[in-house]
């Protein structure tokens, strides 16, 4: 029970400055305010999957069904990145128009763009790399059918929104980012989220676990993982389904997550469904391991 392992989570905590929050069927332990909000990256992307699941479920959709706007692929090639489109957060310009304007985003147009314009990675299906242009895609499906903020909800994020402008993180804890040449400084009001083309949520560590604890069947099919074909710090069968990081070979059972990170913040949060176990890190400090501590949370609290 997690209430015997106290002790060995706080002294694994101590340099999580941040929120963090593990359960444990009933159990739970938490260290720093657990509604604090944060504008959480990529891990909107396991959102972003529950989303296009329920619209399947629906029948308003199918997971094989083509990619949008004439990209190559299928919806479920995007949600677990075999697609082959090119992640346009790799591209040198956008690195340069970060940099150049931070509180003016490229459109979605100019995003899709750029990817299209760098080409595929491969062909798809036959490999695998991680496209925030994928997520960007599949955040225009949801779009379509009210967006995502319709969604959240039905997916256990009440209090969750999509931060839509600068403005809006102002909302979050604050943190420091600095451009090169700059002092560090709040990246609140200066940064402007829809540089992430399938946008960020902004969510407690609270509304996070009701997620994780209620994940769609179809994300924890171990027949839906995909072999990244490299290595993952903590993994030992470094995997990705639909819409989340996978490790069918980990001694604590299969581990299922994600982690987010950009300008200010640093993320992650795991779960071991068979075992009702979920470990959350949310940082204001971008170059903290939050992966790896939510990782080592959660083989704590299961004393595995």
């Amino acid at each position: 029970m997690i209430r015997v392992r106290t002790r060995s989570l706080d002294k694994l905590a101590t340099d999580v400055d941040g929120s963090a929050l593990v359960a444990v069927r009933a159990d739970t332990w938490s260290r720093g305010d657990v509604d604090a909000r944060y504008p959480i990256y990529s891990v909107t992307k396991p959102v972003i999957a529950a989303a296009i699941l329920r619209l399947a479920r629906d029948r308003a959709l199918a997971l094989d069904d083509p990619a949008p706007l004439g990209w190559p692929g299928t919806i479920r090639q995007l949600l677990d990145h075999t697609s082959s489109a090119r992640d346009y957060a790799r591209l040198p310009a956008y690195g340069a128009a970060l940099q150049a304007h931070p509180r003016q985003a490229w459109s979605d147009e100019e995003l899709l763009a750029a990817a299209r314009e760098a080409g595929p990675d491969f062909q798809p299906g036959e490999g695998w790399a991680y496209s925030n242009t994928g997520y960007t895609l599949l955040r225009l499906v949801l779009d379509a059918h009210g967006g995502l903020a319709t969604f959240l909800p039905r997916l256990g994020l009440r209090s969750a929104t999509v931060a839509e402008g600068p403005d809006d993180l102002m909302a979050c804890v604050p943190a420091l980012w600095a451009l090169p040449g700059e002092e560090p400084s709040d990246v609140r009001g200066r940064y402007d989220p829809r540089w992430v083309g399938h946008r960020t949520l902004i969510a407690t560590a609270t509304d996070l676990l009701r997620f994780w604890r209620s994940l769609p069947a179809e994300m924890l099919d171990s027949r839906s993982f995909v072999s990244i074909g490299a290595e993952a710090p903590g993994f030992v069968d470094a995997r990705y389904g639909l819409g989340v990081m996978a490790d069918p070979g980990s001694p604590l059972g299969t581990v299922i997550g994600h982690g987010g990170g950009g300008p200010g913040y640093a993320h992650g949060v795991f779960t071991v469904p068979e075992r009702d176990a979920v470990a959350i890190v949310l940082t204001p400090d971008q170059r903290f391991d939050a992966q790896g501590a939510a990782l080592r949370l959660l083989e704590a609290a299961l004393d595995a």
